[in-house]
């Protein structure tokens, strides 16, 4: 027997080009983008050995000559600071970031930028500094596809899509994680798990750690392996990994803006500070080389569990005054890295200082390692979804998946009560922008009052006189009306009831004598979002709207703005909305 199906699909014509046209594009960008990061990554380890004598992000920089380390770093900082003057001088250092576009830009950024971006994070990290790929490749990847959309025409929603595939091909490509990449981009940047999000950036993501598995192979990053089975310990190491992960996430957000602000307060030059950070990394390098590069190989060393615990204690020490010193100076990267890396040196100590005297030697090192990796990450970088699947990519995660997402939970919760920010969030904070996420305010920025329905009141000369006026109004149901000058400037509203009141008293009188300015009086052409809170806080009444000669053009309620504002929340949360099943 054959059943036929009456479903269908809602969506227009039109909508499912849009969707298959995303999704091309979310292809293509994938494989463009882990091709541009597999280069990168050739690149920058054929420089490194250039450098250094050996790749120090893939190999120990242990035995690199201590003079080496201090010549490669001094003089790599001193052409950092210079690359940083000359980005400065075209007015290319103020860099819209993939949150900031999609929060504020709509999507749009600039791809000129985001390669100087891209250049000067190769250079930082080329040169051994303590910080990663992530910024440059998301910004690479992010920066491109908006691009594209862009010469497209693409509508505003899009191109925030764009820019979340970009985002997560970027990670994706950099840890071989393409569902880490997706839910990274989908926290971070697009704000929540939409699924017209969703699908384009895990398709994107797909396929730039495709390419990355053909050109630099397939492995896990992480040498995870003794898991162990659930325990009654894993319930202690995740309260105390979540809570020593958010004070150390905290300390290293608060300490790179303080660096920098310290820079700053000595009026030491843009093109000096860089050099200041590479002199710091190098002679935190010359006791603590593993500070040096994002430290991949490092965690793996960590892992092995060959290490005494002081020295784990100095690592960690180290690695926060070079991450700190690197970002706070100038130095182009991202604190993904570092952060994995300060994880896996906490969750030695946790293990080592804490459950290995209460609960026997026995206890498998790993877990603790990868709960410490996926804490840090979370204070720092803020997408919890994304850092657990992470580790279950990159480290084998499976068993400790519930004790590492409790560790995740707790160091999210408490990263936001005692600070409340993100490290992308805590930057704009400093900058003076309270951005607290990628939700599509850019929007709400850009509405005006020329975007209201308003309304066109009786207008009249200041001189006319109340009597006239009132017969002008009488049958109507108007509630004012406007007074002009002779060329039609705007002076003040009357009340119709004042008027009915005034007119057996004195019916002879003119208007002007009635005349009351209104609360509010603005330019058609500025943004409502200035006034929202304004309105809150006092009875507006009418709000007259004027052009630039101050001539009326309507007359808004408070009611009307706030409708209209809603209107356009409504719109945004309906292009981020969650759609499960097409009815």
């Amino acid at each position: 027997m054959i059943y036929h199906s009456n479903a269908h699909s809602t969506e227009s014509p039109s909508q499912q080009f849009t969707n298959s046209k995303m999704l091309a594009l979310a292809a293509i960008g994938g494989l463009f983008i882990g091709t541009a990061v597999a280069g990168i990554r050739i690149g920058v380890g054929f420089l490194q050995i250039l450098l250094f004598g050996a790749n120090v992000n893939l190999y120990s920089p242990a035995t690199v000559p201590s003079w080496r380390i201090m010549l490669v770093t001094v003089l790599g900082g001193i052409f950092l600071g210079w690359l940083l003057r000359l980005a400065g001088r075209f007015k290319r250092l103020a860099i819209v970031d993939p949150v900031e576009a999609n929060a504020l830009e709509g999507g749009k950024m600039s791809l000129g930028d985001s390669l100087v971006l891209v250049g000067l994070s190769i250079v930082s990290i080329t040169i051994g500094g303590s910080v990663g790929f992530e910024a440059a490749m998301t910004q690479l990847g992010a920066g491109c596809l908006s691009f594209l959309g862009q010469k497209l025409k693409l509508e505003r929603r899009d191109l925030r899509i764009l820019v979340s595939c970009g985002t997560g091909a970027g990670i994706a490509a950099i840890f071989g994680a393409p569902l880490a990449g997706t839910f990274y981009a989908l926290e971070l940047v697009v704000g929540g798990y939409a699924m017209r999000a969703l699908l384009p950036t895990l398709l994107a993501s797909a396929m730039s750690s495709h390419i990355i598995y053909i050109f630099i192979g397939y492995q896990p990053i992480f040498l995870a392996s003794d898991i162990g089975p659930p325990a009654l310990w894993h319930f202690p190491l995740a309260i105390l990994t979540g809570i020593s992960a958010a004070v150390i996430g905290i300390a290293v957000m608060r300490g790179t803006t303080g660096f920098e602000k310290s820079l700053s307060s000595f009026h030491i030059p843009t093109i000096a500070k860089p050099t200041l950070g590479a002199l710091l990394l190098g002679l935190i390098s010359l006791r603590v080389p593993e500070v040096m590069g994002p430290g991949h190989h490092s965690i793996n060393e960590i892992l092995a569990g060959n290490n005494l615990l002081g020295a784990m204690m100095l690592l960690l020490i180290a690695k926060i005054a070079a991450s700190v010193a690197c970002v706070g100076s100038g130095f182009r990267g991202g604190l993904f890295s570092a952060s994995l890396f300060l994880g896996a040196t906490l969750g030695y100590l946790v293990h080592g200082l804490l459950l290995v005297p209460v609960f026997g030697p026995t206890l498998p090192l790993d877990l603790a390692v990868v709960a410490g990796m996926a804490g840090v990450a979370t204070s720092i970088i803020g997408t919890p979804i994304a850092i657990v699947l992470l580790m279950v990519e990159t480290a084998g995660l499976q068993t400790g998946v519930v004790t590492t997402a409790i560790t995740v939970i707790i160091a999210s919760h408490l990263t936001r009560y005692w600070f409340g920010y993100s490290f992308s969030t805590w930057r704009f904070h400093v900058r003076g922008n309270d951005l607290l996420g990628p939700r599509d305010i850019g929007r709400l920025r850009e509405l005006t009052f020329s975007d209201l329905q308003l309304n066109n009141p009786l207008r009249v000369s200041l001189q006319t006189s109340i009597n006239s006026a009132a017969k002008k109004t009488a049958d109507t149901d108007l509630n004012v009306i406007a007074l002009e000058e002779t060329e039609g400037r705007f002076v003040g509203l009357v009340s119709c009831h004042e008027l009915l009141e005034s007119l057996p008293d004195a019916p002879a009188l003119a208007l002007c004598n009635l005349a009351q300015k209104p609360e509010f009086c603005v330019y058609h052409n500025e943004p409502l979002i200035n006034y929202i809170e304004k309105l809150g806080e006092s009875s507006a009444g009418e709000i007259a709207v004027l052009d630039e000669q101050n001539h009326l053009i309507g007359l808004a309620s408070e009611a009307a703005v706030l409708h209209r504002y809603l209107m356009e929340i409504l719109a945004a949360d309906r292009d981020d909305a969650i759609q499960i099943i097409n009815k």
